[in-house]
């Protein structure tokens, strides 16, 4: 009887040691700024869809991508939602980000309600805000080219802040600022036009990239962690915009005043950038000597996080 006894609590021992390891719980540092992009992951906090994957994860808000930067060369980061030309910036360091998904962003071309732009080709010899060395830039090269205008003869001026890009074109310091969401409706209420629209079926602005070393030795957080931001696209696919527009309005700054008029980019399970416009973005870091190294997109993107 008392081997018998002994040997049902060796058991049990056993069974609560794997049991113990089948919750232990991942974990995960992830960074962004404030925008469309991040609303799935926001919810998926809310809803809980991490914690059900069992994920523990640490989510960090910037306002600034300089700040952002300096977490992840500080080791605060794991992953991050960042732009194609910071991912380039990144390899070019050192710091082996991999590009694992892609966002929905949605960018819009404004120009001043009294700028005298009717169409793109009036922005010759005109004033562009813009971010420097940054995506923002690469876009107003890129639709000045795809529109037959010589991107040299737009006269880029360099704001990095966003709020600070919106206050330029407000006070009419610059004819013309390519905007996220919220800067972009507000742009536009204010009297200014939406001359072009870009998002991701045209051309890739931003992706979700987490460090290799993550990727070699933490696999199952990452894909606990897309599970849990699939379920928070699902959820938004299938729920009435009105069940989260409060969080919108929270994360990305909408004023109270656009409830019930926010329109959302396409929504999509995770899924990966085109790697021909990677590349694009690439080369032209690369030709504009923002990076000096020979990136291929192909060894950049990572296809086992999605499905």
């Amino acid at each position: 009887t008392f081997m018998a006894l002994t040997m049902v609590g060796i058991m049990a021992g056993c069974a609560k040691t794997e049991t113990e390891e089948v919750k232990e719980t991942k974990k995960l540092s992830f960074g962004a700024m404030g925008s469309i992009d991040i609303v799935p992951i926001v919810i998926a906090e809310e809803k809980g869809y991490f914690e059900e994957e069992g994920l523990d994860l640490d989510f960090q808000l910037f306002t600034a991508s300089k700040d952002r930067d300096a977490a992840l060369q500080a080791g605060a980061l794991d992953g991050l939602i960042a732009d194609e030309i910071a991912i380039s910036i990144y390899q070019n360091s050192g710091i082996d980000m991999k590009i694992t998904g892609a966002t929905n962003g949605a960018w819009t071309l404004v120009v001043g309600k009294d700028s005298g732009i009717e169409n793109l080709e009036d922005l010759k010899g005109k004033k562009m805000a813009i971010s420097e060395n940054t995506m923002i830039d690469y876009l107003s090269d890129y639709i000045a080219e795809q529109n037959g205008v010589d991107a040299s003869e737009i006269e880029k001026v360099a704001i990095p802040a966003m709020p600070a890009r919106l206050e330029a074109l407000r006070n009419k310091q610059v004819d013309a600022a390519i905007l996220p969401a919220p800067f972009n409706d507000t742009a536009i209420a204010d009297g200014g036009k939406g001359l072009a629209d870009i998002d991701n079926a045209d051309i890739m602005i931003s992706a979700i990239g987490f460090l290799q070393e993550e990727i070699d030795n933490n696999e199952e957080a990452i894909k606990a962690f897309f599970a849990g931001y699939n379920k928070a696209v699902e959820y938004m696919k299938n729920t009435d915009i009105k069940e989260y527009e409060d969080i919108i309005i929270e994360t990305v700054g909408y004023s109270e005043d656009t409830k019930g008029n926010i329109i959302l980019p396409e929504l999509n399970l995770n899924y990966l950038p085109d790697a021909e416009k990677v590349q694009a973005v690439f080369d032209w870091s690369k030709n504009n000597g923002i990076i000096d190294k020979d990136l291929k997109a192909e060894d950049i993107i990572i296809d086992k996080f999605v499905k």
